[in-house]
């Protein structure tokens, strides 16, 4: 198949990540694949080399892109439906498909799916979408009256559900939501499937622990997230400190200017490290004892991060936001210890007592390591792939 995968931008995240391994999974099976991204502002070409160097990408030609997003901003604020920058996006993605004699395109998020269903009808290509967290974001925030970057958000929303072949979601929680607001023009066209993952950690122990000067038998909580608030980065510091207890150590790995700010503020607790962002997650992760998400973001669905723990055979300590609750569950056990969002937040003394009983009941941390490995072969990019041909084929007939 001649597939064409399309997202609005290239940096740091999930949906963004996963772009791109997905990429490359298909093209190792053979497939053609092209990636088209909407924005070169913020693309990370360490992230796109490092993962799926091999795939062709193309950024869609936006001439004098600081001025058009000036005018698109006026417009907007004046409730005024039409961008320029995204006529010379349509434009580009137009050229690509007929370059490219695309069989099918594989959009994400929301805004992406709008502008990849107005080309492609005109060339009688399937569009089918994998739901990363916009649509039910965008949703919840206009119930608020909250602002979102898009104007008639609920008529857009069903027009790109209606047109979409064929609606991948990735948690339950999703699944729901759509059955709630959208059923009419979802019906029969949903499937979940989990992304896939293909990590591979390697047997270099001469960095991490080491560089930081942590034993070997010292325990290592450890949290590598977005810098944001919402992931939970301020519970994960005040749990650890509370917890207070001798060789052991907190790793945060990701940046920010608000990690930045913690970074200064908590200098000189010593059993915090903060070592900042890395593009390949998994060299710190497998240094670490237990994982850390307590995260109260509103837009988590899948995250990447408790693939990664469970990549590396590592129990969590987690919020039960978007799928979390069933990416840790095992039987009647799980891989690690839930701790649920009250009122909007994470228990700080509930983290604790989860960081406690890890810690100190050997018996039962093994269990969960045990399980955390079991948990990850949900993940298995084979079984994604295979998935999503699936989806692909009966979407061309």
């Amino acid at each position: 198949m001649n597939i064409l995968l399309a997202t609005e931008v290239i940096h740091p995240g999930g949906a963004e990540t996963f772009v791109l391994r997905l990429s490359r999974a298909l093209q190792q099976e053979g497939h053609k694949v092209h990636i088209f991204i909407f924005y070169d502002k913020q693309f990370n070409d360490k992230l796109y080399q490092s993962v799926a160097s091999s795939v062709p990408l193309t950024i869609a030609k936006i001439p004098m892109p600081w001025l058009l997003s000036k005018m698109d901003s006026f417009l907007f604020k004046l409730n005024i439906d039409f961008s320029f920058s995204n006529f010379f996006i349509r434009r580009s993605l137009n050229n690509i498909l007929q370059e490219e004699k695309t069989d099918i395109i594989h959009s994400h998020l929301l805004k992406t799916d709008n502008l990849c269903l107005a080309i492609a009808n005109n060339h009688k290509i399937p569009v089918v979408t994998t739901i990363h967290g916009d649509y039910l974001q965008f949703y919840n925030n206009t119930q608020k009256h909250a602002p979102i970057p898009l104007l008639n958000y609920y008529e857009k929303a069903a027009d790109n559900l209606n047109k979409l072949s064929h609606i991948v979601c990735i948690s339950d929680k999703q699944i729901s939501f759509f059955n709630d607001k959208f059923r009419p023009e979802t019906s029969g066209k949903i499937s979940k499937i989990y992304n896939g993952y293909n990590g591979v950690t390697t047997n270099d122990n001469n960095d991490g622990r080491a560089k930081l000067g942590i034993s070997d038998n010292a325990f290592v909580f450890g949290m590598v997230s977005r810098g944001i608030p919402e992931k939970g980065w301020q519970v994960s510091i005040d749990a650890f400190e509370k917890l207070n207890a001798p060789d052991t150590y907190l790793l945060l790995v990701g940046d920010s200017p608000y990690v930045q700010d913690l970074k200064q503020k908590y200098a000189s607790n010593k059993n915090i490290y903060f070592v900042g962002h890395s593009d390949k997650p998994l060299e710190w992760i497998k240094h670490m004892n237990v994982g850390l998400l307590p995260t109260t973001y509103a837009s988590e669905s899948l995250p990447t991060i408790i693939i990664e723990y469970l990549c590396c055979g590592i129990p969590s300590i987690a919020s039960d936001a978007g799928e979390i609750v069933n990416m840790l569950k095992y039987g009647d056990e799980g891989a690690g210890i839930i701790v649920p969002i009250k009122e909007g937040s994470v228990s700080i003394d509930g983290v604790t007592n989860a960081m406690k009983k890890l810690l100190d009941d050997k018996q039962f941390y093994q269990i969960q390591k045990n399980n955390a490995v079991q948990c990850y072969a949900r993940f298995d990019m084979g079984k994604c792939i295979d998935a999503y041909c699936a989806v692909y084929k009966n979407a061309m007939k």
